[in-house]
């Protein structure tokens, strides 16, 4: 047995590791498994279609990727101009600023803050 401490942002954790080898070591042993043949298999569902994605209309811009709509930092009417930040995504601890990609207006947002969101869905529409 050891006794280890471990790090984990910032907090300290003391764990205890057991250790086992050999063929008395407490491992599981695997379960018998049936010969081929020697019974009728169960059927197999077939694969479920993807669910539907959003529709994307002409002046959608998609998410780059999943994550967590943080901040939504344009308003609905708003003019922005290529590269202005509309919104922030959050994945994996890091954040995305969401810009525009081109001189338009801000006519919907189609998320809110706190929102999960999937790569390929429509984030926000420019006119």
């Amino acid at each position: 047995m050891k006794h280890l401490r471990i790090t984990v942002e910032g907090k300290s954790y003391d764990v205890i590791v057991e250790r086992f080898d050999g063929p008395d070591s407490g491992t599981p042993t695997p379960a018998p498994t049936q010969a081929v043949g020697s019974a009728a298999a169960a059927p197999v569902a077939p694969p479920q279609p993807a669910a539907p994605k959003a529709a994307v209309a002409p002046g959608d811009v998609l998410s780059p990727l999943a994550g967590i709509v943080k901040a939504i930092t344009a308003e609905v009417g708003a003019a922005v101009k290529a590269g202005d930040s509309v919104m922030t995504l959050e994945a994996m601890k890091m954040y995305t600023s969401i810009n525009a990609p081109t001189d338009g207006t801000l006519t919907a947002v189609h998320v809110a803050p706190g929102d999960g969101v999937d790569e390929g869905q429509p984030l926000f529409t420019l006119a």
